[in-house]
């Protein structure tokens, strides 16, 4: 019998084996208390023994009292044999008389039998250990990576089962491809799956000992989707400015920080009137997390992006003052943990061409492109990250006057 410290958390944990195969049952105790911790441990493992040691050994609810009352390990009424503490390996005598650890009067257990043997705790499946990880790493998600990542999970265990880590093999992570490729999603989708649960697995094997990454080596190489997402061309976007002039000025505004900004939608419609500021005397919008209401795609997408010129013409700033303080775009409710969703909906019902939102962001990416503007300045206006060189933070090492003038040259 062990005593395991997992993150500072006991476990009791008991390994048997069953028609000659391995088994391990394991439980949370719980506890951080060590002492407490041995006494639950005994108690799980006289109500939860081997059939051998259940015939040798029973414990009424009394019992189990007394049993728990007393200072160090377990001790027999009529020996005194003292056992040692839950540190390790604990002996449990498997010849001691009934009679001398049960109270008269207590039958002992029924043997269970092969369709009542004990099942791994909850905790050991894969489902337990997913919430562990999502509760670490929602720390650095946005809400939306959060639901996503869940999303993966939950379609990977319906999938292959909720079973125990030390099941999981290879064989299900390729059962699991098989069936991504027959279900119509795109190659992009397929991988993205692949990928999430990649990480969810890497981060098993990092945190226990009983897996590895199943998942690595499985993405599909790249390929050419015929549905890729494009910017808009230039006659799309004489079309698209005409458009925006006829909308209500919320409306117009949104419109024309993707389209002279590539912000992405959700990063426009959660703005405050103090997230425009003035800095160095660039006028900028402070694209940032800094209320419960709000959230970033990356840890790159913080950063400070100078307000285009157009913007400016269009009366963006007096739009702003008559905010008074509070949000940009108040129109918008805040829906599915974002302000951006009935904006898309709307959107999509009523744009000049049949383009969605996200692709004035790749008009951005383009006309920056086409103008030779480098690429780090790029990054630091639309929140990319640029492997190829290392920055704290976007924006923080390239002067927000040029950052002004790419926009400017470009759109």
């Amino acid at each position: 019998m062990y005593l395991l410290n997992r993150n500072g958390i006991y476990y009791y944990q008991r390994v048997t084996m069953c028609n000659g195969r391995r088994q391990t049952f394991r439980k949370s105790l719980k506890t951080r208390d060590k002492a407490q911790a041995q006494l639950l441990a005994l108690q799980i493992h006289f109500n939860h023994s081997s059939p051998d040691v259940q015939q040798a050994v029973c414990i009424s609810d009394a019992a189990c009292r007394d049993v728990m009352s007393k200072p160090v390990g377990f001790e027999a009424e009529a020996s005194t044999t003292q056992h040692p503490p839950l540190n390790g390996h604990v002996h449990i005598p498997t010849s001691t008389s009934s009679e001398a650890v049960c109270p008269s009067g207590v039958e002992s257990p029924a043997v269970p039998s092969e369709h009542n043997q004990i099942q791994p705790d909850q905790e050991d499946k894969l489902s337990g250990h997913v919430e562990s990880y999502i509760a670490e790493k929602q720390l650095s998600w946005a809400p939306k990576e959060t639901k996503n990542q869940q999303n993966y999970i939950n379609t990977f265990i319906e999938h292959v089962g909720d079973k125990g880590l030390s099941e999981y093999t290879k064989a299900d992570a390729v059962s699991f491809k098989t069936w991504l490729l027959g279900s119509g999603k795109s190659p992009t989708t397929i991988n993205k799956y692949i990928q999430k649960l990649s990480l969810l697995f890497s981060w098993l094997s990092d945190h226990t000992e009983q897996t590895t990454d199943i998942f690595k080596g499985l993405k599909l190489k790249r390929v050419k989707e015929v549905n890729v997402r494009t910017g808009y061309t230039d006659p799309e976007l004489k079309l698209f400015d005409s458009w925006a002039k006829e909308q209500e000025p919320w409306r117009m505004f949104i419109a024309m920080i993707g389209r002279y900004h590539g912000l992405r939608s959700n990063e426009a419609c959660q703005l405050y009137s103090d997230d425009i500021e003035q800095v160095n005397g660039v006028c900028c919008f402070n694209i940032r997390a800094t209320r419960d209401d709000q959230s970033l795609k990356t840890e790159a997408s913080q950063r400070l992006v100078p307000i285009h010129s157009k913007l400016l013409a269009a009366g963006f700033l007096d739009f702003v003052a008559s905010r008074k303080g509070g949000r940009l775009f108040k129109e918008l409710p805040y829906r599915n943990n974002c302000y951006s969703h009935l904006f898309g909906q709307w959107f999509s019902r009523n744009r000049p061409v049949n383009k969605d939102f996200h692709s004035l962001r790749h008009t951005v990416a383009s006309k920056l492109k086409a103008a030779g503007i480098p690429l780090q300045y790029a990054a630091a206006i639309l929140g990319h990250t640029n492997k190829a060189i290392s920055y704290d933070r976007y924006g923080g090492d390239v002067p927000l006057d040029k950052l002004k003038e790419a926009l400017e040259i470009a759109l």
